[in-house]
C-alpha cells in the first residue's frame, strides 16, 4: 500500500509539474521558439552537409596477435651468453598499439608508399591529391598549387619543407577519418574504418594503413633477430676457420711424422687432435643455433590476421534524413527553456 501511494504521489507530482510547465512555455514562447528554430535550422544544415558530401566508408576486421614471439629468441640469446633480449612492455600491446597508429612516422611512410591503382603505379599521396576532391571542400581555401603538387621521392629523409607541409595536411585529414575500435569489449576483434569521398582512396588507404603497420612490426620484431644473426654468422665463420686450420695443421703434422717415436711429438699430435675435436663440437653447436635462428625468422607471424577485408566497389546506402534535425530541435527547445528560466530568475532577483 505504501509503494502504491508513493507511486501515485510521484505521478501526481509529475502531472502537476507538467501542467505548471505549459504556462511557463506560453509566457516565454518567443525566446523558446527562437532557440528551437535555431536548433532546427542547425540540424537541417548538418543534414544537408552530410547528404551532399557522400562519403565512402569501408571497414577491415582484424585480430592483433598476442605477445609471445620473443621467447625463442630470448632463449637462444641466453644460450650464447647474451643478456637483455627479453621483450618487456611491447609497443604493439594494448594502448601502446593505439598510440602507435596515430604517430606521424606511420602516416608519412604510408603516404610515400607506392601503390598500384588500375594500370598505374605511383605514390599514394599523389593518388590522394588527385582523387580526394578536397579542393572543393576542406581545402577550398588553400592555393591551387597545393592540390596540384606531386611527390617525387619516397625517401622520408630527403623530402623538403613543401613535401612535409602537404604530408602533414594529408595526415591530419586521414587521421580524422581513420578509426580503430573494439565492437565488443569481450572480443579481441578490432575494426578499422576509413571514410573519404572516393571509394578507391578509401579502399586503398585502409589496406595500405594496415600493411604499413605490419611491415613496421616485422622490421621491429626481427631487428634483434637480425642483429643476433650477424653475431652468430661471425661466430660460425670464426669457428669454421679455426677448425679447418687445426685439422689442416694436424694432417700436415701426421704426414711429416708418420712414425711418431718421440714423446714430445706424440703430445703435440694428441693436443692437435683434442683441439680439433673441441672445435668441431663448438662449430656444430654454433651451426645448429644459427640454423634455428634462421628458421625462427622465417616463422615470424604477421602482426594482423584479417577477418573481414575491404572490397570494391563500396556500396553507399541512401542517406537517412531526420535524426539530426530532431536532435537539433530538441536541444534548441531545451536551451530555450533554460534561457527563459535564467531570464525569469534575473527579473525576480534584480527587479
Amino acid at each position: 500500500m505504501k509503494e502504491e501511494k508513493s507511486d501515485q504521489f510521484s505521478l501526481e507530482n509529475v502531472l502537476i509539474s507538467f501542467i505548471g510547465f505549459i504556462p511557463f512555455v506560453k509566457r516565454n514562447k518567443r525566446i523558446i521558439l527562437i532557440f528551437t528554430a535555431v536548433g532546427l535550422i542547425t540540424g537541417l544544415g548538418v543534414e544537408i552537409y552530410k547528404s551532399s558530401n557522400n562519403f565512402k566508408k569501408t571497414k577491415i576486421v582484424f585480430v592483433l596477435e598476442s605477445e609471445s614471439a620473443d621467447n625463442g629468441l630470448a632463449g637462444l640469446a641466453s644460450s650464447l651468453g647474451l643478456g637483455g633480449m627479453s621483450s618487456g612492455n611491447s609497443i604493439f600491446s594494448g594502448e601502446n598499439f593505439k598510440e602507435l597508429l596515430k604517430t606521424k612516422n606511420i602516416y608519412r611512410k604510408a603516404i610515400l608508399t607506392k601503390v598500384k591503382v588500375g594500370n598505374r603505379t605511383d605514390f599514394f599521396g599523389n593518388f590522394f591529391l588527385e582523387r580526394s576532391d578536397l579542393e572543393n571542400h576542406e581545402w577550398s581555401n588553400l592555393p591551387v598549387d597545393f592540390v596540384k603538387y606531386r611527390f617525387k621521392t619516397g625517401n622520408i629523409d630527403s623530402i623538403d619543407v613543401q613535401d612535409k607541409n602537404i604530408i602533414n595536411a594529408i595526415s591530419m585529414y586521414l587521421n580524422d577519418n581513420t578509426d580503430i575500435f573494439l565492437d565488443n569489449p569481450k572480443s579481441t576483434f578490432q575494426t578499422l574504418t576509413v571514410e573519404t569521398r572516393n571509394d578507391t582512396i578509401t579502399h586503398v588507404w585502409a589496406q595500405l594503413y594496415l600493411k604499413t603497420i605490419t611491415d613496421y612490426y616485422i622490421n621491429t620484431k626481427t631487428k634483434k633477430s637480425k642483429e643476433l644473426l650477424v653475431i652468430m654468422d661471425k661466430r660460425v665463420d670464426s669457428l669454421r676457420s679455426a677448425l679447418y686450420y687445426t685439422q689442416g695443421k694436424l694432417a700436415n703434422y701426421n704426414d711429416q711424422n708418420q712414425q711418431i717415436i718421440f714423446q714430445r711429438a706424440r703430445v703435440i699430435a694428441e693436443r692437435l687432435q683434442m683441439n680439433s675435436t673441441q672445435l668441431q663440437s663448438l662449430y656444430f653447436e654454433a651451426l645448429r643455433n644459427y640454423d634455428n635462428l634462421k628458421f625462427s625468422l622465417v616463422k615470424e607471424a604477421p602482426l594482423l590476421t584479417i577477418i573481414e577485408d575491404s572490397e570494391l566497389p563500396i556500396i553507399t546506402l541512401p542517406y537517412k534524413w531526420g535524426k539530426i534535425i530532431v536532435i537539433g530541435t530538441l536541444l534548441g527547445f531545451i536551451l530555450g527553456c533554460f534561457a527563459a528560466y535564467v531570464r525569469f530568475l534575473y527579473k525576480v532577483n534584480f527587479n
